[in-house]
């Protein structure tokens, strides 16, 4: 795999241009400090750390590392034998700097190129951080480092200065040979991660808290244990995953734990004959809540069951929003009910008020107060029934002469006309 981008690119000096080599592209006849000799000079530079900082390899600065032996060279002296087995060196020249200042020389090309190579180095790095070739793509013109990264160069610079390498030569030697790093690199895969989570008792008592102030209870021991149980077993997922564990992932797993007992709280109270749990169900801030959601279905003439406004608040204490929200969504649906009234429902007016002409006149001629259902005629359509014509159209419906109004009409009739011819009954 060839990857530009490295050091010289391959000298050891950070160079702007070059690529890491195979073995197949080296130079014949060239020593490793040959060739980054002749690299670092064409790109005009010093090689990293080559006269000041600490060495990254533990091996002093300028330390002549033996490189191989040259197979024969002329004779010292004339008429002798060639000398065999010469020694050739490359000097230490990698600092602790250098995995930092190599890639700040590199474009964002080279940059790119470097990560996946060494990305691609089996056990460079430990489990899940090696980046691959999709996540560099994702950076697109920005491609950065990772302190992760820094350390793997930082490697790869070390195992060079060992042998007399450029680093670029180095991430070649372990591409080309898999089984080399993973018996390099091998022992850092296992690395342990401690991963921190709340305190159970804390959790516990923060449940306990906040169940005081919804249900005027406190949760049993079973379910606080079960939910602090389960945070922190969310807590160490995100961890190992290098994510972390954030608020609102806590409070939709305490939520779900409120639905849960709220749900079997309204079960409890509506399956016993007495009426002292379904008092204990307007308790508490969910009671409040529940109080507001039923008389805002009240108030805009749309009917509900207990157990649906019960179901409304539990979701209304997730936020004030979500609160807002199931308030706005019972107006819509009054403001859909009623056509003829959709312009004020929507400003705020409420169905009662705009009905309570209509309702007077229902109670006067039925005896009884209205449902919302009796009423839904009066503003069915784009424009509202003039109260007196929906009074006429009442004379027209069955069993109006069951009613007392009714009676009570006829024999007044009755009797105004009896008078009329001089008759008193």
């Amino acid at each position: 795999m060839a990857v530009s981008g490295q050091q010289g690119q391959a000298s050891k000096s950070g160079s702007k241009t070059g690529a890491i080599p195979s073995n197949k592209n080296k130079t014949k006849g060239k020593t490793a400090a040959e060739i980054a000799k002749q690299e670092a000079a064409a790109a005009g530079q010093v090689p990293v750390g080559s006269s000041t900082g600490t060495s990254i390899s533990g091996i002093p600065l300028g330390t002549q590392v033996m490189t191989g032996q040259t197979t024969s060279r002329p004779p010292q002296i004339v008429g002798q034998l060639p000398v065999t087995g010469v020694p050739v060196y490359n000097k230490v020249t990698y600092t602790t700097d250098s995995p930092y200042t190599v890639p700040a020389t590199m474009t964002n090309q080279q940059k790119a190129n470097l990560l996946v190579a060494l990305g691609s180095i089996p056990n460079l790095y430990a489990n899940g951080q090696a980046p691959t070739a999709d996540w560099v793509k994702n950076m697109g013109a920005a491609v950065t480092l990772r302190p992760a990264d820094y350390s793997a160069l930082g490697t790869m610079m070390k195992q060079a200065d060992q042998v007399g390498e450029t680093y670029s030569q180095t991430i070649s030697r372990f591409l080309q040979n898999p089984n080399l790093a993973n018996q390099t690199f091998g022992k850092i895969t296992g690395t342990a991660k401690t991963i921190a989570v709340t305190n159970p008792d804390a959790l516990i008592s923060d449940m306990t808290t906040k169940y005081l102030d919804l249900f005027n209870v406190m949760p049993d021991k079973k379910t606080a244990s079960a939910y602090a149980a389960e945070i922190n077993k969310a807590e160490k997922a995100a961890g190992a995953k290098g994510f972390a564990f954030s608020l609102q992932e806590k409070e939709d797993i305490f939520l779900k734990y409120v639905q849960a007992d709220a749900t079997k709280r309204y079960n409890a109270a509506k399956t016993t004959p007495d009426t002292a749990d379904d008092m204990a169900l307007e308790q508490g801030s969910l009671g409040a809540v529940v109080r507001q959601i039923r008389a805002s279905h009240a108030d805009n003439g749309i009917p509900a069951s207990d157990k649906m406004i019960y179901s409304e608040a539990v979701k209304g204490i997730r936020s004030d929003q979500a609160l807002q929200n199931t308030l706005d969504n019972i107006q819509v649906q009054a403001a859909t009910q009623f056509p003829a009234w959709k312009e004020q429902i929507l400003k705020g007016t409420k169905v009662s008020t705009l009905m309570s002409p209509y309702a007077q006149s229902y109670e006067k001629i039925y005896g009884k107060a209205p449902v919302p259902t009796d009423l839904y005629d009066v503003a069915a359509g784009q424009t509202a029934i003039p109260v007196l014509d929906w009074e006429k159209a009442q004379w027209k419906k069955p069993g109006i002469k069951d009613t007392q109004f009714y009676k009570d009409t006829v024999k007044s009739d009755l009797r105004y006309m009896a008078q009329s011819f001089g008759v008193n009954l």
